[in-house]
Formats: structure tokens, sequence, C-alpha cells
């Protein structure tokens, strides 16, 4: 965790401005904040009123701010950090149930999970001799007084819970606002899901393909969950490199884990033991534990669910929805991708303030097949893309937040497109449109169409720049 959690609203008047109805009758409300946790936070509420979202959303930020004071070890006064220059100390409720939680979970998964490790992650060369005093240190957690006895070996580092114990208690907060009636809370990936869906259905949660590094970052999978939390650890996601707790060596052989469970502890701790175990063995433990799902991606490509993932369809909790595999004669060729490349010109003004884009495909029939990109997060801001926003994004709120990315400063930017559609199926080939709508603040609305044909063979088209957007080129076929 990091310090500096740059809560935006304080209290109904500052939220009411950021605020905005996804579609007046649900009554669905949404929020994103930069700079929490060293990451990001986006809330959905489902709620009677608008003062009730208002609460709701600055209980979470309060309840956040609470905990990152206790737990976050980036700030030299919160109280993990006193605790990790003491041999002891009378811990607050929060820190003695993480420390407790962590320790179960170093437990059950052998280590490959530990709080422990501080000293460890400091270490400049890989040290068996402190690991092996670390895992066998007398560390002593008094339930009846809360205190903790540290031995001078352990250092604590929380991260791979405390997250998810703040995205656990930041619900409960909110859960306790009068008029709220569900929610979603992520904090950075890890989030936890509460209620009904403003789409009435369980929370769409994208599963990034870790293969494609483009900016549009397509979903293949997505899980839909009910009343659950997930977490994903990885070395992209969490840090650049792992340690195991137990052997003191970088392991790599994960990209990605993703674990879904009951609460966003619980995930949090799994996904970072996944990310250190070898993959049969995180697979046998998750199908051990009650509620549990893991899908693990290898570094070298290969895929790795449990038993509980792959019956998600059958569950009554959640279920996942595939990418579709069947390939028909006028499917989308194999290995096929279209490729766009797009400007965002600087406008000679003062006061310039970075576009909002929105970049999407539809059919020959006009209708929307895949929305690639939404720059710009504030909900009242999207709107201004008008064409998109009136025909699809109200229509469709949570997919837009699912995809959407901050502003992009001036420059030119690639993405692609995989051939799937919102909903994870290949398309068939045939005609179809890339649109690109740019609106900037105090700025000028543009719109640039490409219309292709998407065949067996490579094709390309070319826009030239047109006021907020400049020069857009799209290739089809096989990627060079």
């Amino acid at each position: 965790m990091r310090t500096g959690l740059g809560l935006g609203i304080a209290g109904f008047g500052a939220a009411s401005a950021l605020l905005s109805p996804a579609q007046a009758e649900a009554s669905a409300w949404r929020f994103h904040a930069d700079h929490v946790l060293g990451t990001s936070l986006d809330l959905a509420v489902m709620a009677h009123t608008p003062l009730a979202a208002a609460l709701a959303i600055s209980a979470v930020q309060t309840e956040i701010a609470r905990l990152d004071a206790l737990l976050s070890t980036w700030r030299k006064e919160s109280e993990i950090s006193l605790l990790n220059a003491a041999a002891s100390l009378r811990a607050s409720h929060d820190l003695f149930a993480v420390l407790s939680a962590a320790e179960r979970w170093r437990k059950i998964t052998g280590g490959a999970y530990s709080a422990r490790i501080g000293r460890l992650l400091k270490s400049i060369e890989p040290d068996a001799g402190l690991a092996a005093r670390i895992a066998n240190a007398d560390l002593r957690l008094d339930p009846h007084t809360r205190t903790v006895t540290r031995p001078g070996d352990v250092i604590f580092a929380v991260d791979g819970l405390a997250k998810g114990y703040i995205v656990d208690r930041a619900l409960a907060a909110a859960r306790r606002v009068p008029g709220v009636t569900s929610m979603m809370v992520d904090i950075g990936g890890d989030l936890k899901c509460w209620g009904q869906s403003p789409a009435g259905e369980g929370w769409r949660i994208g599963l990034i393909d870790p293969a494609d590094a483009s900016d549009s970052a397509p979903s293949r999978t997505h899980l839909l969950l009910n009343n659950q939390a997930a977490a994903t650890s990885g070395r992209s996601s969490r840090r650049q490199a792992t340690v195991s707790p137990t052997t003191a060596q970088i392991v790599d052989h994960v990209a990605y884990a993703t674990v879904t469970a009951d609460s966003a502890a619980d995930a949090d701790a799994l996904a970072t033991a996944f990310s250190v175990l070898p993959p049969h063995e995180s697979l046998q433990l998750a199908d051990r534990l009650p509620t549990v799902a893991a899908r693990i991606l290898a570094t070298n490509g290969v895929q790795f669910t449990s038993s509980r993932w792959r019956d998600f369809p059958a569950s009554n909790t959640g279920r996942i929805i595939p990418a579709a595999d069947i390939q028909t004669e006028a499917s989308w060729p194999a290995g096929f991708s279209l490729g766009i490349e797009y400007e965002v010109p600087k406008i000679a003004t003062s006061g310039y303030h970075n576009p909002y884009v929105a970049i999407w495909i539809t059919d020959e029939k006009r209708a929307l097949v895949r929305t690639l990109l939404v720059l710009g997060k504030e909900p009242r801001y999207r709107e201004e893309n008008y064409i998109y926003w009136r025909r699809f994004g109200r229509l469709n709120a949570q997919l837009v937040d699912s995809v959407s990315r901050p502003t992009r400063a001036p420059g030119h930017y690639t993405l692609s497109w995989d051939g799937l559609d919102d909903a994870g199926r290949k398309v068939p080939q045939g005609k179809y449109t890339v649109t690109i709508e740019a609106s900037r603040e105090r700025g000028g609305h543009s719109t640039q169409r490409l219309d292709l044909t998407l065949g067996a063979d490579g094709v390309s088209a070319e826009a030239q720049p047109d006021g907020e957007i400049g020069r857009v080129r799209a290739a089809y076929g096989r990627p060079a």
C-alpha cells in the first residue's frame, strides 16, 4: 500500500457534482478516483436517492482512509509501522484481524502466502537462511488482549491481504447506509460485489488477456459474480518480481492468478499464494476450500482452472462466459486481428483539456458489436460523445465502466480488435465499421468512420485528420 488516498468527496455537497445516474429508474451511480492505496477506486452503487448514493461513497472513502492509516507500511506513523519498530504491541481490532488472517493463510498455503516477509523483501540477494528463520520465528498473537509479540526477523508486509480486507470493510460500511440496495467496490482489481447489479444479473467482471498488451486490453472472458469477491495477482498486477516466502527466490512461472471467494481478503491472500505455488498445487488447494475458484495463467501461455471455476456455469453464485472457440467457414480467420492506429492531436489553444474518446465497432446493420475503448472516466463528460452515449453507452453503462480508461495526452496510440464481440463470442466475416468519436471540454466534437469488409484476406483503410481526431488507420490481417 502507499500513502496518499486522494479522497475526492467530503459529504454530499461534493459528491453530487461527481455522480450521474446510469439510468434514472434503476438509480445506478458510479464513482472513480485515482491515487487510492497507490492505485484507483471504482464504485458502482444502486440506491433509492442521490443522497443515499453519495453517503455510501463517502462511507467507502472514510473507511479506506481509516484503514490506510492503520495498515499502510508506507506511512511511518501507521499502526503497522509502529508494530514493525516494536517487540510487542497491543493491536487495534483491524490490525489484529489482518495479522490473524495472514497467519491462518500462511498455514493453509504451506507458507506460500506470508505477511512476515518484510525483511526478506528488502534483502539484496536471496537468503534461504533468513527465510527459514522467518518461517520458524515464534510470532505470538494473543486473541484475549490482541497483543502481538514480534520476533526480530519478522517485519510485517501485509499488502497481499490488506487491500482485500479494506475492500470488505469499505463495502460493509456502505451497506449500513439506508437506501443503498447493492454495490460493487473495486480497488485496483481487488473487488467485492453485493446485491443485484444495475444490469439485473451478476456483476460483470472482465478478465484481461495477458498476451494482449494493446491499449484496448480486450476482455476475452467475463465472470458474472453475485455476492462474491475476486482478486488477481501476478507479475504485472502487483509487483515486477514475486518472492517465494519459503525459498527467498524470485518466482516467475505464473503470469496471473485470479481467485474468487466469499471475501476479498481471502481472494487476495490466495491470489498471492497461487502466484508462488506450482499450478497443480494451487488447484488442489482451491478445490479443498469451499466457495473458492481459481484460474492460473502460466508465463508460457498455459491456462489452469480449478474444478469450481470450470463449474461456474452451473453455479448458483456465479458463472463464467468463455469466448466461443468454434471455427466455421464464415468465421473470423484464425490468427487475424484488426489493428487500429489513431492520433490525439494537440490543439493550439489556451486552457487545453485532453479529449474524451470513444472507439467502437458496429456491423452492417449499425448494431454495436464491440466497445473497444472509452477514454475518460468521469460520467458527466462521457455524454459529450453523444453519438456513442445515446446509441450504446447509456444502455451498457456497466460495460462502459469495464473498458474505460483515463484520457490520453496528445500523441499516437494503437489498439486492436480480436474478432470477439462484447459477450466474448467470435464474429463472422462481413462488413464492419470502426467509429472514433472525440469531444473536448471547451473544445470541439469530431467523428471518424472507417468501413471495412473483413473476410479471408487482409485489408486496410485510412482517414485524414479532422478536428479533435488526427489520422486514423486500420489494418486487418495476421500480425507481422
